[in-house]
């Protein structure tokens, strides 16, 4: 039941954190603009980690204390029969009774570690596995794209999917946002598409430029012409709480579109292969972690026997 109990902990707080990872606030907002700021790009993956660890990590201490509290009280009531016994025997007994409670810590300690370090394994290659599933939701298909004008994106009802803009649109500044994972990594440009006048001043439409576009883009500019995938509230969060500092107003139901379907899947790729790699860091930590279980288990054994048959000799003599 305790273990079930750890367990369901370790789950609220990786589904706590999963949530804030996903609308990008609270305490993973806090570290991935912090790192914005002194390292240029955010470690979303290590943050999710730490965050989780640390949260989770209690649930351990509690399990551990709980468990020694146990063993003191058993102790407590195997010292009735030490009743009788003379002090030289008394005290072989408490050191046996010491080393055997201490050795049976480690080892409850260590095997708990080794299912926290599973646990995150499974969770983060859960995540993995959802961030794949969630490409399946998106848009998959760029032919016959619907055309809007400046006049029909103002229509309450937008449609996901190809689509392509026709008329004049003006765009503010330009925002680049860099994703990437071992030796692959990939920058994106985006800009904000102001609305016509007189209509509600809510930015509501982000358009994805490639890199090689930027000699012939600049803040301010108009489009006339964009084809591209139109998905809703698919910004990085960093840049739409960017986009609020710089006077920007982002609608709640705003649109990216993005040049093509590559594009539009590759922060969940990214996203994928970091909670995979993650996961194998974790993985390989605990099967270490067991192999370490192994031999301590090993030595605890060989120290009780030896213990033991220092007290025979004593109770002997």
């Amino acid at each position: 039941m305790r273990l079930q109990l750890l367990w369901l902990w370790v789950l609220v707080v990786v589904l706590y954190f999963s949530w804030e990872a996903a609308s990008y606030r609270g305490l993973f907002a806090i570290m991935a603009e912090w790192q914005f700021d002194r390292l240029g790009q955010d470690l979303p993956t290590f943050n999710f980690c730490l965050l989780t660890m640390v949260f989770g990590w209690p649930a351990l201490l509690i399990l551990r204390r709980r468990r020694a509290r146990e063993l003191d009280e058993r102790d407590a009531v195997a010292n009735r029969a030490l009743i009788g016994l003379d002090d030289e025997s008394v005290a072989h007994v408490l050191e046996t009774r010491r080393l055997k409670r201490e050795g049976a810590l480690a080892l409850l300690a260590a095997r708990d570690y080794m299912h926290f370090l599973f646990g995150f394994t499974a969770a983060l290659w859960f995540a993995a596995v959802m961030a794949l599933l969630w490409t399946l939701a998106l848009p998959s298909s760029m032919d016959n794209p619907r055309v809007y004008t400046p006049d029909s994106l103002q229509q309450p009802q937008i449609h996901e999917g190809a689509a392509a803009f026709r008329g004049t649109l003006r765009y503010g500044r330009i925002s680049s946002f860099s994703r990437g994972i071992l030796f692959a990594r990939r920058t994106a440009l985006y800009a904000p598409l102001f609305p016509p006048k007189g209509a509600n001043p809510d930015i509501r439409y982000f358009v994805e430029f490639l890199p090689a576009e930027r000699p012939d883009i600049h803040s301010g500019s108009v489009i006339t012409h964009r084809e591209g995938v139109l998905v809703r509230s698919d910004l990085p969060g960093a840049l739409i709480r960017l986009y609020r500092y710089l006077g920007y107003h982002p609608s709640p139901r705003y649109y990216v579109l993005y040049v093509n379907l590559a594009t539009m899947r590759w922060p969940y790729y990214v996203i994928a292969l970091q909670f995979l790699l993650g996961g194998a860091t974790f993985l390989a930590s605990g099967l270490w972690q067991r192999r370490h279980i192994g031999k301590l288990r090993t030595k605890v054994r060989q120290d009780a026997a030896a213990q033991q048959r220092t007290l025979r000799k004593a109770m002997a003599a």
